[in-house]
């Protein structure tokens, strides 16, 4: 493998384009004249049994990882491994013992040393057989 080969392996790009039934994106290389990749599948916390689901939205920066292409055939064979944040970007949250979700529309959910709050900008709903609160 050559060393042109080595640097196209990870990359940084923008989410151009998402395809959230697939569960992949198409990312814009602006480093590469703005090449646009295939769609590339987006990793998950599990695939299988355990699920999760994510995609990025249109305009994260993202961190991709493509698989050894002798061929030449372009970005094809590749994922993408998730966002990060940017000097122009900053966590929302800095305990690093805080977890956290937050959603455009300001809902969230977040567990903060043993307590976890949830907060929906419209409702929630809880499906079960039994609930209990206490």
């Amino acid at each position: 493998m050559d060393t042109n080969q080595l640097k196209n392996l990870v990359r940084v790009g923008i989410v151009s384009s998402v395809n959230g039934a697939a569960c992949r994106a198409r990312v814009t290389f602006p480093d590469k004249d703005n090449l646009v990749s295939d769609e590339l599948p987006v990793l998950q916390i599990g695939a299988n049994g355990t699920e999760g689901y994510h995609v990025p939205e249109v305009g994260t920066t993202v961190l991709c990882l493509f698989l050894p292409n002798p061929a030449g055939n372009g970005m094809a064979s590749g994922f993408i491994l998730g966002a990060y944040y940017t000097k122009s970007k900053s966590p929302s949250e800095t305990d690093e013992s805080v977890r956290s979700v937050k959603f455009p529309d300001g809902s969230f959910v977040k567990y903060d040393h043993g307590t976890i709050t949830i907060n929906a900008a419209s409702k929630i709903i809880l499906k079960a057989p039994v609930i209990n609160i206490n």
